[in-house]
């Protein structure tokens, strides 16, 4: 019996560490709109930031396009895992099988820079009882490989045994906040050597006109 306190205990500690950390307001504006104008550094590091939480299935950088495959939500005692945003999505992914998907989209700005469009699906596994579930002796189970969809903010079908719950603000809020640190470092780093460049002295910035000229006399 005090075994079972002890965990219950445990678990219920480190889902409120969990839950603790910084969650963001789901009115973070989407799309990001980032200033840098190097494309590549845009893509690779959105790419980069996309992988903590997602194992990205597709990629297309031609057509500023991004697709995760489906990842199983964490639990309250994976808290290294940081798909679930908060104590409540936690608990719903530890009670549930509750599975996310990302779509990402990257495009040149009108007012310069790019814009990124990140939406986040959210599933629920329709079964009687969820085989992909880890309590009362579940295993992890995921089978249902992700749609491709060709525009990213249309409607996004769930897989066969999966019931939509529409769009995770929360875990999008997230991702945007985490792109515009990531860029945001970038950023900083190009204005600081554009203000620390120093010209070099030219050699006719001097008083005395270099030899290779000829200096011509004023009229008298």
């Amino acid at each position: 019996m005090r075994v079972w306190i002890g965990t219950g205990m445990m678990i219920v500690a480190v889902g409120l560490l969990a839950g603790c950390g910084g969650v963001p307001t789901s009115s973070t504006e989407n799309p990001a709109s980032v200033t840098l104008t190097n494309y590549e550094t845009v893509w690779e590091t959105t790419a980069e930031v996309l992988d903590r939480y997602f194992d990205i299935a597709y990629e297309n950088r031609y057509d500023g396009r991004m697709e995760t495959k489906p990842v199983v939500g964490a639990t309250i005692i994976e808290p290294w895992r940081l798909d679930s945003v908060g104590l409540r999505q936690r608990l719903e992914s530890t009670l549930q099988t509750i599975r996310r998907r990302a779509f990402v989209m990257v495009y040149p700005s009108p007012a310069g820079g790019f814009q990124i469009v990140v939406e986040v699906y959210k599933e629920i596994e329709d079964l009687p009882r969820p085989i992909g579930s880890r309590m009362a002796g579940g295993a992890f189970f995921q089978s249902v490989q992700p749609i491709q969809q060709d525009v990213v903010t249309s409607a996004v079908t769930p897989g066969a045994g999966w019931i939509s719950l529409g769009r995770d603000k929360l875990l999008e809020a997230r991702i945007i906040s985490d792109l515009h640190a990531a860029l945001g470092r970038y950023d900083i780093e190009s204005r600081e050597v554009i203000s620390t460049f120093k010209w070099p002295k030219l050699p006719w910035s001097n008083s005395a006109a270099p030899e290779n000229e000829t200096t011509i006399p004023a009229e008298k």
